[in-house]
């Protein structure tokens, strides 16, 4: 099994424990079993955890980081899916076993809800900004406080939390249409930059390596072929692998492997669907993809000739 991987890759792998350990190439992103951590154990940003009655949630670190490890933070939170319930606080474990500090956590969510309602009530702009993200860490303590079998809890009170609360329950419609045009608004702009960057993939541009939400894109730069999820094998390889596809799809007969690798570099091909859809690790290309490069692969072949 292989242990790195590119920085993208190893928060999903965590996220999804689809395997013990990973790291990428210089050490700095790693997991080992349920804890992802940045630069060192000192460092730990998220942990799996399980209560007793096996329901699965995670705890991020609300610690203060440097640039690089706010992006390994940022990376780690995306790759969390979102059925997962995730608590935000100071202390993932404990030294001595795998519980974490209820006391520090507890008194965390309080001492920021505090903190928060203070923003607000001193603020000219983003009162509303402070007092939702209050009510949100209030929510999150009780549902930390529920997932743990917390009894003893006192959750803050807070008359403009409650009207709030209030108000949102009253105006969950209103509520709803506002966020679904957020995320429309969100989503125009996501497709706006993904089709830029696409565009810029497929011109070469080497600060393009990695888009997500897509179908896995392919092109041709030298003697590799690059993948839009930041994959690369040599041309060689690809030319070899494009004749065992069309194999595949004049036979009509699915291939899978079963002990004979077709290497892609350092990836393997793990299955040919009949109509030429390669399946590779997280890479599921289409044929229709596959197809666009080939003029590509034999103009490489005449080349060299």
């Amino acid at each position: 099994m292989r242990h790195v991987y590119p920085n993208h890759e190893v928060p999903h792998l965590w996220a999804h424990q689809s395997q013990d350990e990973a790291r990428n190439s210089t050490g700095s992103l790693y997991f080992s079993g349920p804890t992802i951590y940045s630069y060192g154990s000192h460092f730990p940003i998220a942990r799996h955890i399980t209560n007793e009655r096996g329901e699965r949630a995670v705890l991020f670190t609300t610690a203060h980081h440097s640039v690089t490890t706010s992006g390994h933070c940022s990376a780690v939170a995306r790759a969390i899916p979102s059925n997962v319930p995730v608590f935000r606080v100071p202390h993932i474990r404990n030294s001595w076993d795998d519980l974490p500090n209820h006391t520090d956590n507890v008194g965390s969510y309080v001492r920021r809800i505090s903190e928060l309602l203070g923003k607000a009530n001193r603020a000219r702009i983003n009162r509303d900004w402070h007092q939702r993200e209050a009510l949100g860490l209030r929510e999150q303590l009780r549902r930390y406080a529920t997932f743990f079998d917390l009894t003893d809890v006192a959750v803050p009170e807070s008359d403009e939390l409650d009207a709030l609360q209030s108000w949102i329950t009253a105006h969950q419609e209103e509520e709803r249409q506002r966020r679904e045009e957020a995320a429309r608004l969100a989503e125009e702009e996501h497709r706006r930059e993904q089709a830029e960057q696409i565009q810029r993939f497929l011109a070469g541009d080497p600060h393009v390596s990695y888009i997500s939400g897509v179908s896995p894109m392919l092109r041709v730069v030298g003697e590799e072929v690059q993948t839009s999820l930041g994959a690369r094998f040599p041309i060689a390889h690809a030319r070899r692998g494009l004749a065992f596809i069309q194999n595949v799809r004049q036979s009509g007969q699915e291939y899978v492997r079963n002990g004979h690798a077709i290497h892609l570099g350092h990836y393997v091909i793990d299955r040919i669907e009949p109509d030429g859809t390669v399946h590779a690790g997280c890479h599921v290309v289409k044929w229709e993809e596959i197809e666009r490069i080939v003029p590509q692969l034999v103009c490489s072949v005449q080349s060299q000739a």
